[in-house]
């Protein structure tokens, strides 16, 4: 139910942002190629903000960390570094002219995080000074750290080693790869959506004239030229599928999003998906281990974790469970589908030799890595065909589009 809920939240902020979109073109009285304009200015502007604010809790993790493994209070940690990036006197009057200026990516930051990182350092360093807990100050102040820091900070917290639990943390993260890799996916798709504005007006406007001055002469279009409106007239038949189509392609992706359960059972989406969180799993229990906690204790960590997804706490909840029956850890997390098969031999010579903390950490460093890795290479691989494809289209619909010329020349000259 709250999967659906979600799902819905997400599906319902990209209408919006879809309707805002045609409300700033229909009120400019614009076409096609002004409202692309618009998405791509706007669409730049919050995956700008994006980087930024990942930079920023990137920055701010470095210092909890140099904190934490000083010894030093981190109040005092958060308050140095909030004075030492002041913004200057002009920076609320950018941030609200940036808001009118680009009002689909004000609509964005209203979900984002509207709030600059200035007001939540501020309010990380008040509940700090109260005595909060790092990981609950974390949990409270949406948008001051990633997800996987903020697990990090419980484990510290519970182990009583924050700094080396927030260094473990600045590694490969889920987030961040997809993040960087998102620019190459969506350069050649925005291309291929203003390559189909650019058509719709040569197919509506252009073309038309073409058949009358052929027909005129008494001479058919060319081949390609043929093909292209082929190509038009069977998108036009099938347009009352074509829309419904898309309208499910946004809830699929909104249901992806948000639902971690849906994400976790996604083809190759999830194997990376679960590997970085098989990395997670992995290296907690083993900083938890090293400490001295038993493995009941660490998988009872871990399943009250509100860091973790539900479709996690349910697989080592499942996990503890085995090991309750007294099943060995290796074959408890293998069957709640917590350790990838390859791993086995590794688990099992680490148990006999009495060095199971430390394996399970190296495994899920490897993990975590192999995660970020195959994500980026995907993209190294995807991003080059999809620039051929959409340049192959173009060059299609070029010749299609000049052939005409050529051959209304080419006849006249004779």
């Amino acid at each position: 139910m709250r999967g659906a809920i979600r799902t819905l939240q997400v599906l319902g902020r990209v209408a919006g942002g879809l309707l805002l979109l045609a409300a700033m073109a229909w009120g400019a009285g614009a076409g096609l190629i002004f409202v692309l304009f618009l998405l791509v200015v706007n669409g730049w502007a919050v995956y700008a903000f994006l980087r930024y604010r990942q930079g920023e809790q990137d920055e701010l993790l470095a210092v909890l960390t140099a904190t934490a493994e000083a010894g030093l209070p981190l109040p005092s940690g958060v308050e140095a570094f909030r004075a030492d990036r002041r913004p200057g006197p002009l920076a609320p009057v950018s941030r609200w002219l940036s808001f009118a200026a680009l009002p689909l990516y004000g609509y964005a930051r209203i979900w984002l995080g509207w709030r600059p990182f200035d007001r939540l350092l501020a309010d990380l360093s008040a509940r700090l000074e109260t005595g909060e807990p790092l990981s609950a100050a974390l949990r409270d102040t949406p948008g001051v750290a990633a997800r996987e820091v903020r697990l990090a900070a419980a484990v510290g917290e519970a182990t009583g080693a924050v700094g080396p639990a927030l260094r473990g943390a600045d590694r490969e993260r889920w987030s961040a790869a997809w993040l960087e890799v998102a620019p190459r996916l969506l350069y050649p798709l925005l291309v291929l959506l203003f390559v189909s504005a650019l058509t719709t007006f040569l197919m509506v406007f252009i073309v038309p004239r073409f058949k009358k001055i052929f027909d005129e002469f008494g001479q058919p279009l060319p081949e390609s030229t043929q093909h292209l409106v082929a190509a038009w007239e069977a998108v036009e038949d099938f347009l009352p599928l074509i829309a419904p189509g898309v309208v499910l392609l946004l809830t699929a992706l909104a249901a992806v999003v948000a639902n971690p359960t849906l994400r976790w059972h996604t083809p190759l989406l999830g194997r990376l998906y679960r590997w970085g969180v098989q990395a997670e799993v992995l290296r907690t229990l083993g900083r938890l281990l090293a400490v001295g906690q038993t493995v009941p204790q660490a998988l009872a960590f871990l399943g009250e974790s509100r860091d973790l997804p539900a479709v996690v706490r349910r697989r080592v909840a499942a996990a503890a469970a085995g090991v309750g029956r007294g099943d060995p850890l290796d074959a408890s997390l293998r069957a709640a589908r917590l350790r990838p098969a390859p791993m086995a031999p590794l688990v099992r010579a680490s148990e006999r030799v009495l060095r199971l903390p430390w394996a399970l950490v190296e495994l899920g460093d490897h993990l975590a890595g192999r995660a970020f890795r195959v994500v980026r290479r995907l993209s190294l691989v995807l991003s080059p065909l999809l620039v051929l494809a959409v340049g192959a289209v173009v060059a299609f619909i070029a010749l299609a589009m000049f052939l005409p010329l050529v051959h209304l020349i080419t006849s006249l000259s004779e």
